[in-house]
């Protein structure tokens, strides 16, 4: 907001809930969602619920032999099953150790959301794009809540996703041997 000068993201995705979804691009696309999670499920795919869609999906929209439809009427209650998920999962024991741990994460937090800013300063340079687009696409936090702010926000939502996506799929073939490796070091 501040580094945008004050803009105000459009909030037309959200305007017209029913707005003209093909019925079979949304069949397609649901089918994906469900075929594509149990196939990387049953290949024990790290993620494979999230992972397994994404990549299917990009590859078959990429080819053209799919458009995915996500219309909002589907879009808003999976938003607030997915925060209900993450909020009922808090615990008495788990609020008290995160209290314990407050002043620490606040520097940890500080310092990500400084060097992201400072990445997307670079990226927006180097690949001419704003700075709210630059600053999602390297932004912290997993990559259901990036792509909810996105697709409200006025954003190059496939930059914002492939960046994302990138991030993600580093961090799940590069964390277990990275965090064995600190292990077996400290």
């Amino acid at each position: 907001h501040f580094w945008m000068g004050g803009a105000h993201p459009d909030h037309g995705v959200f305007s017209n809930w029913f707005a003209g979804v093909s019925a079979v691009n949304l069949a397609a696309t649901l089918l994906l969602a469900v075929a594509g999670s149990l196939l990387a499920n049953f290949l024990k795919i790290p993620g494979g619920s999230l992972l397994g869609p994404l990549v299917i999906g990009s590859v078959l929209q990429a080819k053209g032999l799919i458009t995915i439809a996500l219309p909002p009427w589907i879009l808003t209650p999976t938003y607030i099953v997915l925060g209900w998920s993450i909020g009922l999962r808090f615990t008495r024991q788990a609020l008290s150790q995160a209290a314990r741990a407050l002043p620490s994460m606040i520097a940890s937090i500080t310092c990500l959301v400084l060097a992201c800013a400072g990445i997307a300063l670079a990226l927006t340079q180097i690949a001419d794009i704003d700075p709210l687009t630059a600053y999602l696409a390297t932004s912290p936090g997993g990559l259901d809540s990036v792509a909810i702010i996105a697709a409200t926000a006025g954003v190059n939502i496939p930059f914002v996703m492939a960046f994302q996506t990138a991030r993600l799929l580093l961090v799940v073939f590069t964390g277990p041997a990275l965090a064995r490796f600190m292990a077996s070091r400290f």
